[in-house]
């Protein structure tokens, strides 16, 4: 029996390598990363399309950059995509090969992403400034890789995207309301842009008629959505993806305003929040019923006074904030209801 195991062990482990090395391998060892890079920047200049570069950082000793690699070439649409936008090279990083010190160089020069793991992905404008790296892990979808996931990655970060003439209007035009988010807290310095876009809102004789409240305290937020799972567990077993109570964002922000005072004050400071969040790469959806729960529920009165709010103040809005698991379509406009008095 030992020897049947035996074997059928090696069988698997020759199978798995059988597969791997099946695998086209896309990185050249041979040359010289940066010279690589700096080609390819030249390259997007010299043509004037205005396409940027894409490195994906890795090598042929990583498995899942090869099968990333491999995604790509089988699919029409994303291959497309990326080549009319980018200037797509594979980077070859190995810390073990002799040129260590030059791997050390490269990853200073593209800001250090081998701390998401490989293979990973750096976006470069044709300066060569990074403007993005990108963590493969959010692209992966049971052994492989999501192509939705994947194509929003590639639409979100091409030219037209990060065009610096016009990005209010881009910004604009591509937020959406965001109800499914990764499991992943949002950085406190992003947060703290955010809530700050809020503040420098327009305001009636600047008043300023508000209070806000950044929740980063993951105990905050199970805390109240445990109590709301007692009290709505039908409404909880709807929603597949339940996570927490705030369409399962990791961070919220609540605004509160003067109790029986107008609101449209808090509403300038939540578009401004909203569209911040979406120049940062983030999600959000603004929430009501979250609200009428906690201004009803007599259990969430300690939650409440946790966020320690002025005398006379209550709860307009939430706003849920995170890394966006989903890719919403825009919802119709009615541009009729647009008229010019002239």
């Amino acid at each position: 029996m030992k020897k049947i195991a035996l074997s059928l062990l090696f069988a698997l482990v020759a199978l798995t390598a059988s597969a791997q090395s099946a695998l086209k391998r896309v990185y050249n060892e041979a040359i010289d990363p940066m010279a690589q890079i700096d080609s390819a920047l030249a390259a997007v200049r010299a043509e004037g399309k205005g396409r940027l570069v894409v490195c994906q950082v890795g090598g042929n000793w990583c498995p899942w950059c090869l099968r990333f690699a491999d995604f790509m070439e089988r699919d029409a649409e994303i291959a497309q995509l990326v080549a009319n936008n980018f200037a797509y090279i594979h980077v070859n990083y190995n810390p073990r090969s002799k040129a260590a010190q030059q791997s050390e160089a490269l990853m200073k020069r593209l800001g250090s992403p081998q701390r998401f793991g490989f293979p990973v992905f750096v976006v470069l404008d044709q300066a060569g400034n990074v403007l993005h790296i990108q963590d493969s892990s959010f692209l992966e979808e049971d052994k492989g890789y999501s192509k939705e996931k994947t194509l929003r990655f590639f639409k979100a970060w091409a030219p037209q995207a990060v065009d610096p003439s016009n990005n209010v209007m881009r910004t604009i035009e591509a937020r959406r309301s965001v109800r499914r988010y990764l499991d992943r807290p949002v950085e406190h310095a992003k947060l703290e842009q955010v809530a700050r876009a809020g503040i420098l809102a327009p305001s009636g004789m600047n008043l300023q008629p508000w209070q806000v409240r950044v929740v980063e305290n993951k105990e905050w937020i199970d805390g109240v959505t445990d109590l709301f799972k007692k009290a709505n567990p039908d409404q909880v077993k709807r929603d597949a993806h339940f996570k927490n109570m705030f369409r399962n964002a990791p961070n919220i922000i609540c605004v509160a305003t003067p109790d029986g005072q107008p609101s449209v004050d808090a509403g300038l400071m939540g578009e401004n929040m909203m569209l911040a969040a979406q120049s940062l790469g983030l999600g959000t959806c603004c929430l009501g019923g979250p609200v009428r729960f906690l201004n009803t529920t007599d259990a969430c009165k300690p939650y409440l006074d946790k966020l320690q709010l002025p005398e006379g103040y209550s709860i307009c809005y939430i706003l849920a904030v995170g890394y966006p698991d989903e890719s919403p379509e825009a919802k119709p406009r009615d541009m009729g209801k647009l008229q010019f008095v002239k």
